[in-house]
């Protein structure tokens, strides 16, 4: 099979909303202050006064307006704007597969199968004017003082993959199934506004976040089953049971998932220095799923990624800080360097995860005709299996220096980097559910 789909992207959610952009619109919020014997609410804004009042209200409604201070000019040059582009193209995916069936006995079917996908022209969301390092940090647009988010199709996606499929359909009371999948799904952008990754590190160079996907999982395999006890009137054991002995063993079913694959990607990204005399390049964008930019750190050679450590509060130590340095910001004549290091996007992968699911159920006829009932047991992580989940994946600590002058915007080696380790970032202090009993009984009529 060979398909294509064309994705005609309109909105995604508010990186891509031109119609709310200032100064026709703009963004403000009113706290509210709780009534007080003391204040008697005088630390409202005086101009917040009710209709035939004199004295500000507890409670600022919208028929009263809003504070002045509120009520502000566009500003340009601080002010973050949307833009979609003329020229945006249409995304669009390719998807092929070939696969291959055997019927290997009655009701057992056996499916092998390549299946893979190309995207191109993916929409992402990024800093249409990001300073730029390699022209002295100049923006593309020099007239304009400001960020502004840009909706871009200008992202790819790859992915291959062999899948294996069992299948057998109630043989025996057993109904089996078991999907395996072999994948490697690459990117540089896996999701506009979700994910570990919804922005690039440098606008001007996107071929530099390709790599694993947020969703990559390289192995994953799931076996799902259902069976019937044989036991029971008209079943293999106890066939001609009396009514109470097949109300107690007869007519049981259990079913069970059990899921083991790899984990998650993540990304190991970092805060360079703002403000006036930082090197950061983007200062009005404060959010990643509007373009805010995903600085990486340098990669330390010779330094493993991975470190699972347990540290004394019980968390994880999961990201070995020695592997990374923090960029410096300026070079021995002053001058601003580039703050993106050369670690690659998604360069970590949490532990692999393991859980199994059991359930077991039986219907119960009543003295009722067409009503029975039927009772439940289920245990969700069946053997209490810890999976860790996502380490935080911001590093923290004092940013590196050099002693070398490299120039305005140069990205400095490794070697010529002093300092700069994280103290802080890459732990995990979270894990999923742990084991869950849960019962239940369900009337059916």
């Amino acid at each position: 099979g060979y398909g294509v789909s064309f994705v005609h992207y309109t909105r995604a959610g508010s990186g891509n909303i031109t119609g709310i952009n200032a100064p026709q619109a703009q963004f403000a919020a009113v706290s509210q202050i709780a009534p007080s014997t003391t204040s008697k609410c005088t630390t409202l804004p005086a101009q917040i006064i009710p209709i035939g009042g004199t004295q500000p209200s507890c409670y600022a409604t919208i028929d009263q307006g809003f504070p002045s201070a509120l009520v502000t000019a566009f500003n340009p040059a601080t002010d973050n704007i949307t833009w979609v582009p003329k020229d945006k193209r249409d995304s669009y995916v390719q998807s092929y597969f070939l696969s291959i069936q055997r019927e290997l006995g009655k009701n057992t079917l056996l499916d092998i199968a390549y299946v893979g996908n190309r995207g191109a022209k993916l929409e992402g969301f990024l800093n249409g004017n990001q300073k730029n390092p390699s022209k002295a940090f100049a923006r593309p647009f020099g007239s304009w003082p400001s960020d502004i988010t840009t909706a871009v199709n200008g992202f790819d996606s790859h992915y291959d993959a062999l899948q294996v499929r069992y299948e057998q359909r109630f043989v025996k009371g057993l109904t089996l199934l078991n999907s395996f999948s072999w994948s490697h799904a690459l990117d540089n952008a896996s999701a506009s506004l979700e994910g570990n990754t919804p922005a690039p590190q440098d606008a001007n160079n996107l071929r530099a976040d390709y790599g694993q996907s947020d969703y990559n999982l390289p192995i994953a395999n799931v076996t799902s089953l259902v069976y019937e006890l044989p036991v029971g009137r008209g079943r293999h054991f106890l066939t001609n049971s009396n009514a109470l002995v097949d109300t107690i063993v007869g007519g049981w079913q259990i079913s069970g998932i059990n899921t083991m694959q790899a984990g998650t990607p993540f990304n190991v990204t970092y805060t360079p220095a703002s403000g006036g005399n930082g090197n950061a390049v983007s200062q009005q964008i404060s959010s990643s799923f509007r373009g805010a930019n995903l600085y990486r750190a340098n990669r330390v050679a010779g330094q493993p990624l991975i470190s699972n450590t347990k540290l004394a509060s019980g968390f994880i130590q999961y990201v070995n800080l020695a592997a990374f340095s923090l960029s410096p910001t300026k070079d021995a004549g002053g001058n601003l360097l580039s703050p993106f290091g050369n670690a690659s996007r998604n360069p970590g992968r949490s532990p692999a995860f393991y859980e199994s699911t059991l359930a077991i159920n039986k219907k119960f006829l009543t003295p009722i005709e067409n009503l029975k009932v039927e009772f439940r047991a289920e245990a969700y992580n069946l053997f209490n299996h810890t999976n860790l989940f996502l380490p935080a994946g911001g590093l923290g600590g004092t940013l590196g220096t050099t002693t070398g002058t490299y120039g305005v915007g140069a990205v400095v080696p490794q070697a010529g980097i002093v300092g700069g380790t994280p103290t802080s970032g890459g732990v995990i202090t979270s894990t999923f559910q742990p084991r869950v009993l849960q019962f239940g009984l369900k009337i059916l009529y």
